[in-house]
C-alpha cells in the first residue's frame, strides 16, 4: 500500500510560484516584493503571502527587511566568492567520495547524461529556468551518494545560494562555455572512473564560472561608480 502524499500547504504553493518567477526573470534580483500585488496575481490573502516570503527568507532567496519590506535577493561580489570558494572545496570532495564509493550505478549515469543533454536543449531554447532546475539536479546527485552526512547537509544549506549564483550567471550573461560543454566534461570524469580526475574538473567548473562571474559584476558595478560620479559632476556644475 503506498503512502499518502499530503499536497503542499497554501503558502508553500505560493512560495514555489514566487520561487519560478525568481528563476524565470520575471523577478530580478533587489526587486520589491509588494504583498497585496502578489496577493492579487496569485488569489491568495496577505497573509499567505507573508507567510510564502518568510519562507523564501529562510531559504536565501528572498531578504526582508523591517519598516521597508521583502525583496528578491541580490548577490553582492563577496557573497559570490564566498559560495563559489566553498562549492570549490566541498563538491569535488562529494564527488571524490562518491566515486570512490562505486556510488554510480548504470542508471544514476544514464540520469546524469539526461540531464547534460536537457541542459543543452533548454540553452538553445533559451528556458533558462529549466536549464537552472537541470544544473542544480545535475551537481545534487554527483554528490548525494557520498555518504558523508554532514557534508550533503551543508550542500543542502547551500542550495538556495547555489541557485541565486547559476542565476546570477544568466542575468550577468558571465558564462564563457555553454552549461552543456561544462558539465559534459564533468560527466566525462565520472566515466573515466578517475576520482581525483573528476573532481579536479568539477572544481575547475566551479571556479571558473565564479571568477567570471565576479570580474563581470565587478566591471559593472564600476561602471555605474562612473556613473554616478558623472551624475555629481553635471549637477555640481549646474
Amino acid at each position: 500500500m503506498k503512502k499518502i502524499q499530503r499536497p503542499p500547504t497554501l503558502a508553500v504553493a505560493a512560495a514555489n510560484g514566487i520561487k519560478d518567477a525568481i528563476l524565470e526573470g520575471q523577478l530580478l534580483p533587489g526587486e520589491p516584493l509588494h504583498e497585496i500585488e502578489l496577493s492579487e496575481k496569485l488569489n491568495i490573502s496577505r497573509g499567505t503571502v507573508r507567510e510564502a516570503l518568510r519562507l523564501l527568507s529562510q531559504e536565501g532567496l528572498v531578504e526582508i527587511i523591517p519598516y521597508r519590506g521583502a525583496f528578491v535577493a541580490r548577490l553582492t561580489p563577496q557573497m559570490v566568492e564566498e559560495i563559489y570558494t566553498l562549492r570549490a572545496l566541498l563538491e569535488p570532495y562529494a564527488l571524490r567520495l562518491c566515486m570512490e564509493k562505486g556510488a554510480f550505478d548504470e542508471e544514476t549515469l544514464s540520469q546524469i547524461a539526461k540531464l547534460v543533454k536537457r541542459m543543452g536543449e533548454m540553452e538553445l531554447a533559451g528556458n533558462y529556468a529549466e536549464t537552472i532546475r537541470a544544473d542544480m539536479k545535475f551537481h545534487e546527485i554527483i554528490s548525494e551518494r557520498c555518504g558523508h552526512r554532514l557534508l550533503t547537509d551543508v550542500l543542502k544549506n547551500l542550495q538556495a545560494m547555489t541557485l541565486m549564483f547559476i542565476l546570477s550567471t544568466k542575468l550577468y550573461q558571465s558564462d564563457m562555455i555553454s552549461d552543456e560543454v561544462t558539465h559534459q566534461a564533468i560527466y566525462e570524469g565520472i566515466l573515466s572512473g578517475d576520482p581525483q580526475l573528476a573532481a579536479e574538473i568539477v572544481r575547475k567548473h566551479i571556479t571558473d564560472a565564479g571568477t567570471s562571474l565576479l570580474r563581470r559584476m565587478q566591471s559593472e558595478l564600476g561602471e555605474e561608480s562612473k556613473a554616478g560620479v558623472k551624475d555629481l559632476e553635471a549637477e555640481h556644475l549646474i
